[in-house]
């Protein structure tokens, strides 16, 4: 038993500790006493600097000695340099690492690499857009369809109308002030608004000292920061309708000009029949003049373009005899050469009228596109590829899971995906230096590639993370395949850094409504595989 007194003192103390407000008090006859006032003080101090702490107060002074008290002011630290880390990885400074705090160390470092990664993946895809945007041959703008404000343009609309970027302020130049017909705006946002898109609309504008220029207008409508804008191409044709002019002016004129154009120049009746064709053809194609005019439809063009030469005969026969405008046709073809390969050509086609209204025939010119095709395609090749490994980036990654979730939604072939995980890669990076880490990068995609299958799909997921896409796998082929690849890791040695293992988690398509689900359930395995020692394969 232990006494009155004892036992006030003990009350006393446990509502210090627990109770949100004190209402005990301690006996008369040891208020005063120096032991007690010690331990008074002490506790309500660690009660105070406690509550500071937890309410996210780290100026608190927490004043007084003893093992608790040390640690709530080691924590304080660790709290105030934590928010400072946060403060400059906030202001863009991606350097600071956190080694202070335990296991929440490695899990906050990790999420500052994933945010690093993900802003270095969003400068690169808008750093890929622009190049697209910039590289597009035809003018290129981006308006907004409610005033006409312009947004964007690229070099190829700035060649056109001879306008400078200071002419062209984004957010005051207005595009509308470039039609000479204001009908033919209206007939734009009207088409664009109904369809969603506008193709092949023919407008007459001014360019800056008040030159008139006929081009074809495509639009797309597409939404930025909520409010509809129009991306529009517009393909110069004026010099094409200034050769129209001179045909119906001279015969014989349009000839000379056509014979010694770089472009190809015919003209064609509705049966489909050329009338004539410029002796370009054979640089083009081969083929003398003779020998093209003799050719079918079947020879002049490859087979997925002489289907959009069927359409466009149909199209024009259809306006001809009903009295219609003959629509102007752009597109791009292929057609055979005399060595056995083929040539990806632009045909620009309108119609010819005589002086009385008269429809006499079709003109067209083609050019030669091979050299915009292949840039078309390295373009297309860099906007999906990870410039360090070579493998394909996010972007091409999200694609592919998209499509194959889509896939086996619909019943087809379901799939499987791996993601995987360089161990201690901080490590390898903090011995040997970035340069080393990424060279083992690199040797790893070119294991990955050695060991999957043909058809499955490698990709950097981001930092030191990488995702494999199996078509028509199960999730047991797929954790077999995962374990040769950590297998085929373990057993390599990396340039300079040696041993290197991966962790991997595998999961694979399971009715998901979003590839989300199926990434979430891989992410989960691995970090299982990390949580049970690394260098291994789990699955989820």
């Amino acid at each position: 038993m232990i006494s009155k007194d004892a036992r006030s003192i003990l009350e006393y103390f446990k509502a210090l500790l627990n109770d949100l407000r004190v209402s005990v008090i301690p006996p008369e006859n040891i208020s005063n006493d120096d032991s007690f006032l010690e331990i008074d003080q002490t506790i309500k101090t660690i009660r105070n600097s406690a509550t500071a702490l937890g309410n996210g107060n780290l100026s608190e002074d927490i004043n007084g000695r003893g093992y608790v008290l040390g640690s709530l002011k080691n924590l304080q630290a660790s709290l105030r340099n934590l928010t400072w880390i946060t403060k400059t990885i906030a202001s863009g400074d991606f350097s600071q690492r956190v080694h202070f705090l335990g296991d929440f160390s490695e899990a906050f470092n990790s999420m500052t690499e994933k945010l690093e990664s993900s802003i270095h993946e969003l400068e690169e895809a808008r750093s890929h857009f622009e190049m697209v945007f910039q590289t597009i041959p035809d003018a290129t703008v981006i308006t907004k369809v409610a005033d006409g404000t312009l947004i964007a343009y690229n070099r190829a609309f700035m060649e056109a109308t001879k306008f400078t970027d200071a002419d062209l302020t984004v957010g005051s130049f207005n595009i509308r002030d470039l039609y000479i017909d204001e009908s033919q705006r209206e007939t734009f946002i009207k088409t664009l608004e109904a369809n969603g898109f506008v193709e092949n609309l023919e407008i007459c504008f001014y360019g800056k000292n008040n030159e008139r220029h006929i081009g074809l207008v495509s639009s797309k409508r597409i939404i930025i920061d909520g409010a509809p804008h129009a991306l529009s191409v517009i393909r110069d044709i004026t010099q094409l309708k200034a050769i129209e002019a001179k045909l119906q002016q001279s015969e014989e004129r349009h000839r000379l000009l056509a014979d010694n154009a770089a472009d190809v120049i015919w003209t064609m009746d509705l049966t489909g029949r050329f009338t004539y064709i410029s002796p370009s053809v054979e640089k083009l194609r081969g083929y003398t003049v003779e020998e093209v005019m003799a050719q079918s439809q079947e020879e002049v063009l490859c087979p997925g373009s002489l289907v959009q030469m069927h359409e466009g005969l149909a199209r024009a026969i259809n306006s001809v005899q009903n009295g219609l405008p003959f629509q102007v046709y752009r597109g791009e073809l292929e057609q055979p050469c005399k060595d056995g390969t083929t040539v990806w050509t632009e045909a620009t086609v309108s119609g010819i009228y005589s002086e009385d209204g008269r429809f006499v025939g079709m003109l067209g010119v083609t050019r030669d596109i091979s050299e915009r095709k292949l840039m078309e395609e390295e373009i297309r090749r860099l906007s999906i590829t990870d410039k360090l490994t070579q493998s394909f980036n996010r972007l091409k990654l999200d694609e592919t899971l998209e499509h194959h979730n889509k896939w086996a939604q619909n019943g087809s072939a379901p799939f499987a995906i791996i993601i995987l995980d360089i161990d201690h890669f901080k490590l390898v990076n903090d011995t040997y230096g970035h340069q080393v880490g990424d060279r083992v990068l690199i040797e790893l995609v070119g294991l990955l590639n050695e060991t999957v299958r043909h058809g499955d799909v490698v990709g950097r997921w981001g930092g030191e993370e990488f995702l494999i896409i199996l078509p028509d796998t199960s999730l047991m082929d797929a954790a077999r395949l995962a374990e040769r690849l950590r297998q085929a890791v373990a057993n390599h040695s990396f340039a300079t850094a040696g041993a290197v293992t991966i962790s991997l988690g595998v999961s694979a398509y399971k009715n998901d409504t979003a590839p989300e689900s199926i990434v979430s359930r891989a992410d989960r395995a691995l970090y299982l595989a990390k949580e049970k020692g690394r260098n291994r394969v789990e699955v989820c």
